[in-house]
């Protein structure tokens, strides 16, 4: 962890995906569910890592599992779920879909920690949400996001203080791929090696 309770990790693992079948973070890739290739990369970095699930089987990792505080409301509910359970004054928030992502990226994205900004990757002008650095201070604001349906992620972050951060990004774009299909898996099992494989 960085400095004291400064900043900790929440792999959102989300639920049924329904372009691969079954949920995504237990979809087997190269031997082991993906989900253990971040939590692993996370750990690496030494972070204290939760998961956002509600399937139990995510409990068999050994780390803190919290189920969605408000059902049905995607990653901004994860996010909140995550600010109601942190005891860090950030969240990096990060999807379960992501195997290949690095400890390089993960340092890169911490050395732009700020405890009053919201700080982003973005690629080509996309921001990714679900690998950004959350202020728990914006817990009043999820909320308030949540509880008037306002759900799109990339509206929250551009609506408060927020940094993007587009040269790194850009430069490991490879390792933010995400598996959200049958192919993407196979492209991934078929291109760079996994951390940790």
């Amino acid at each position: 962890m960085i400095g004291d309770q400064t900043v900790e990790a929440f792999v959102l693992a989300g639920g049924k995906s329904t372009r691969m079948g079954v949920d995504k973070g237990l979809v087997v890739l190269k031997g082991k569910p993906m989900i253990s290739y971040i939590l692993e990369t996370l750990q690496r970095a030494r972070l204290n890592v939760s998961i956002v699930a509600n399937n139990d089987a995510y409990k068999d990792f050994g780390l803190p599992v919290y189920a969605d505080v408000v059902l049905e409301k995607g990653p901004m509910g994860g996010l909140l779920t995550a600010m109601r359970n942190a005891a860090s004054e950030v969240i990096l928030l990060i999807s379960c879909d992501m195997p290949l992502i690095s400890p390089e990226a993960i340092n890169s994205l911490l050395s732009f920690l700020d405890k009053e900004k919201i700080v982003a990757t973005a690629i080509e002008n996309k921001v990714n949400p679900l690998f950004a650095l959350y202020p728990r201070k914006l817990k009043s604001n999820v909320e308030a996001y949540v509880i008037s349906g306002r759900l799109k992620m990339t509206d929250f972050i551009l609506d408060n203080p927020h940094l993007l951060l587009l040269s790194f990004a850009q430069e490991m774009s490879w390792c933010f791929k995400n598996v959200n299909t049958p192919i993407d898996l196979e492209e991934i099992m078929n291109s760079r090696p996994l951390e940790n494989d």
